[in-house]
Formats: C-alpha cells, sequence, structure tokens
C-alpha cells in the first residue's frame, strides 16, 4: 500500500508510510461454546519511509476476543473482554528500543432496549425509543516509546461515541473508564418500515479521563488531544427528516458543554425524486477551520441527455474552492460521460483544473477516467442509472 501525495505543501516527514509486506486476518465464531463468541483480529505489517528521522519498520497486532451475546425481544446485553498485545521490530537507525510493545486488556458491557408503541387514529404509525449504554475498561499504559504509523485522532460522532478506542490505528491505545449512553427515537410508518423522524443524542461520561495522546516526544504520551481535566465527553446530537415526499433533511451537532459552544455542525437539504435525480444544498462547519457551503444537482434533461454539477464555497477565505459542472449522453448501446472540474488542490490556495472523461458500452466495459464513480462520491444522494 502506497500513497501518492498530492498536496508539496505537507512536509516528506508528515507523509504517509509504505506498506509492504502486509497481512491482516480476522476471525468471528459465534455462539460456539455455551453462547459464548469468540473473535480474533491479527495484523503484521512492514512501514517504511524514504526520511531518515521517521522511524519505519515492522509491526505486529494481535487481539482476541470473547463475547456473551444475552438477547431477547427489544433487549440486549453483551459482556466482552479483549487482549491487544502490539509489538515492533524498528529498523537500526531508529533511536530508541529497536523492539518497544505494549499490552492491555479491554473490557466492556454493550446494552440497550427498544420500547415502541402505535400512533394514529389507524395505528398507521410506529414510535419507537431505543436507550443505549455501554461500559468500557482500559488501563493506562505508557505509549510514549511507540511510533505512530498509521494512526490519528478519530472524528468525534455515534460511532466513535461506542468504539473502544478514540484512535484510528494501532499504534496507541486509549485508557478509558467510561459510560457511553446514547438515545435514539424512529418514527416509522408501521406497514413498510418507512422512516420519517430519527433523532439521536449521546455523551461518554469519563469516571477516569483519557490521558494517551499520539505525540512521541512527551515523556508519559500525553498532548493537546488527551482530555484530562475533563468529567464528560462533547454531546452529539443528529436529526433525520424525511420531511415531505421526496424531501429529506439531516442535521446534526458537536456541543462542548463546557464551554457552552458548537464545535461541528452539518445541516443537508437534498431532493430526490428518483435514483439519478437529486438536488441537495448543506452548510458544514468545524470550529477554527471550516465554515462552506455545498450545492450540488444531478438531473435528466431527457431520455438521453443529463447535466451534473456541484459548488463548494468557503466562508472563512471568502472563495470558490471546488466547482464542476458535465453532462452524459446515452444512446442505445452506450453512452458517454464528461466532467470539467477546477478546485483547490493544496493548503496554499493553488487551483488546479481536472477533465474526467469516460465512455461506456453497455454490457462490455468502459474506458478512460471513472466520471460515475467521481460523481456517485462528490453528490449526496446520487446514484448512476443502470445502462
Amino acid at each position: 500500500q502506497n500513497f501518492q501525495t498530492i498536496d508539496a505543501t505537507i512536509p516528506r516527514a508528515d507523509r504517509p508510510h509504505t506498506v509492504l509486506p502486509q497481512l491482516a486476518v480476522q476471525a468471528r465464531y459465534p455462539d460456539q461454546f455455551a453462547g459464548l463468541a469468540f473473535g480474533l483480529d491479527l495484523e503484521l505489517g512492514n512501514f517504511e519511509h524514504n526520511v531518515p528521522s521517521v522511524a519505519d519498520g515492522w509491526r505486529f497486532d494481535v487481539a482476541p476476543e470473547i463475547r456473551m451475546p444475552l438477547r431477547s425481544a427489544g433487549f440486549y446485553l453483551e459482556p466482552a473482554a479483549m487482549w491487544r498485545y502490539t509489538r515492533y521490530n524498528l529498523d537500526d537507525r531508529n533511536e530508541g528500543d529497536s523492539a518497544p510493545a505494549r499490552s492491555a486488556p479491554l473490557f466492556s458491557v454493550d446494552g440497550g432496549v427498544m420500547f415502541e408503541r402505535e400512533q394514529g387514529s389507524r395505528r398507521q404509525r410506529l414510535q419507537t425509543l431505543e436507550p443505549r449504554f455501554k461500559y468500557l475498561y482500559v488501563p493506562y499504559r505508557n505509549q510514549s516509546d511507540l511510533p505512530v504509523f498509521d494512526t490519528a485522532l478519530a472524528d468525534f460522532n455515534l460511532v466513535q461515541l461506542f468504539r473502544t478506542n478514540r484512535y484510528v490505528g494501532l499504534d496507541r491505545l486509549s485508557n478509558a473508564n467510561q459510560l457511553s449512553i446514547g438515545l435514539t427515537s424512529r418514527l416509522l410508518e408501521a406497514e413498510t418500515g418507512r422512516q420519517f423522524i430519527s433523532a439521536t443524542v449521546g455523551q461518554a461520561l469519563y469516571f477516569d479521563p483519557p490521558e494517551v495522546g499520539i505525540a512521541t516526544d512527551a515523556p508519559d504520551a500525553r498532548d493537546d488531544a488527551a482530555l484530562e481535566d475533563s468529567e464528560s465527553s462533547d454531546i452529539i446530537a443528529e436529526l433525520g427528516l424525511a420531511a415531505y415526499a421526496d424531501w429529506n433533511i439531516g442535521m446534526a451537532l458537536q456541543w462542548d458543554p463546557d464551554d457552552m459552544r458548537s464545535e461541528r455542525g452539518d445541516l443537508q437539504v437534498l431532493y430526490i425524486p428518483e435514483r439519478d435525480r437529486v438536488a441537495s444544498i448543506g452548510y458544514r462547519f468545524r470550529r477554527g477551520d471550516v465554515e462552506q457551503i455545498d450545492g450540488s444537482t444531478a438531473w435528466p434533461l431527457n431520455e438521453r441527455w443529463s447535466v451534473y454539477g456541484r459548488l463548494v464555497y468557503s466562508l472563512n477565505a471568502s472563495a470558490m474552492i471546488d466547482e464542476f459542472a458535465g453532462f452524459e449522453y446515452r444512446s442505445c448501446c452506450w453512452r458517454l460521460r464528461l466532467v470539467g472540474r477546477r478546485f483547490v488542490s493544496d493548503r496554499t490556495g493553488d487551483r488546479d483544473t481536472s477533465i474526467l472523461l469516460q465512455l461506456e458500452l453497455n454490457g462490455l466495459s468502459s474506458v478512460g477516467v471513472g466520471a460515475d464513480a467521481f460523481l456517485e462520491r462528490s453528490i449526496r444522494g446520487y446514484s448512476p442509472s443502470p445502462p
């Protein structure tokens, strides 16, 4: 696995490692003995970097686990235990211990309940109330002597709230003594299960604050990402509305209860009458970093012609940072897509221009750059129509 760094302003020491070779094994054995489930995650990889001051070498990680899933109608409880062991074999040119290691147990109890009731004069709607909790305990381990190959602090969201590690990657294992709680409520159509409204709120309560940081030069591996004085995490809230017919509204918010302010937010309004016909407008912000307005559309004009477009405007920079427009022509046996794009390509604000051209022969294959994949990734809610 290798990466080409497009942004030339990123220092060479901060660019990703090359991984060659890499072996990953994942095994799951549900209900093997007395209702117990077993699992195993194993990874072995060689991380290389072309900057002498950056650590590189082999990393071995293994994490066996055992779970006891207890489930009944509208209720589940799942105690689990895991042991994570990570060991490195670093190249001789790296200073310090050439074979540092870390091992730690992880204990968790995950549980939830689903309550539901019928609503409406004909009981045509169903409302649910779904509380969930997860207790997690991971003892603190000093990891300042471990390198950082592929690890970063994950964005905080509802998925991250119930994960066992606040980092993505294997180089850091965050200590934890916390209780994560969440509450979801949905309004559904009883007969079809179509969702009208979904609202979720969640927060983690820290009995012992997270102390493991990602910096390798700190004596105890703590850095600014550690939450030493916090008794709880930010509050995460999401709201989804199928407002009317083909209209959908999605909102997400991360709220800091200590400073009484929002840290991140996202608002999206979509109109999707068909899978290949969509229009959307959105607003997103990340305090001190991002504040953007985003609009996009994919719209068939007739049976043969479709048009595409997207604009992303930065309120911080008062400038357009990404824009593209294109079209598609379809016939009985082939289709042609052409998209022109102008976008900010690096941190200095330099702009680049690209053209994506794709010819697709129905029933055979496509030639050229994958414009359909680019459109599906860039226009929220869009899905290409079949040939």
